[in-house]
């Protein structure tokens, strides 16, 4: 059974929408840097949220490099293209938050990816990235009433 948290997709639509620091409209979404850039948009297949033992696998989108690591538990749930060949993946892991963020912490570095311009919070964290001819943003984010998966969004695109 599919456990959709409606609560938490109505957060992940107002984040999509709105980002953590304000409104951004298709201008901004074309830096990785602008608020909201890595979160799936309201209403696209990659903007429904589910737990990490009840998520259904999608294959991973030929469009995402290979040097772009997600964490092995990681379920992907889905992905979207966006103009200017940027693309915008999703998935969920069972581990808990802390772990998923050292996961990301080390894992990028790892593979020739530089994290700059990071903010971690409470049960939320992000940070931009860039190397080997990309650049990006990754977030996480705690899913409540899912005993601590964490949903990572990866933006991505070609510098």
């Amino acid at each position: 059974m599919i456990r959709v948290r409606v609560g938490a997709l109505v957060l992940a639509a107002a984040a999509a929408l709105t980002g953590c620091g304000g409104a951004a409209d298709e201008t901004d979404l074309g830096d990785p840097d602008a608020p909201g850039a890595a979160e799936p948009r309201a209403g696209s297949s990659a903007a429904t949220l589910v737990c990490a033992d009840a998520a259904t696998a999608v294959p991973r989108p030929t469009a995402l490099p290979g040097e772009v690591p997600l964490p092995s538990d990681a379920v992907l749930t889905g992905s979207e293209e966006r103009s200017g060949g940027r693309l915008v993946v999703t998935a969920v892991t069972p581990g808990d938050f802390r772990s998923t963020l050292a996961f990301m912490q080390r894992a990028y570095p790892a593979a020739g990816l530089t994290l700059k311009e990071g903010e971690v919070e409470d049960r939320d964290a992000e940070s931009n990235f860039a190397g080997k001819g990309l650049v990006g943003r990754w977030t996480l984010r705690e899913i409540p009433d899912c005993d601590g998966d964490t949903l990572v969004t990866v933006l991505v695109a070609r510098a």
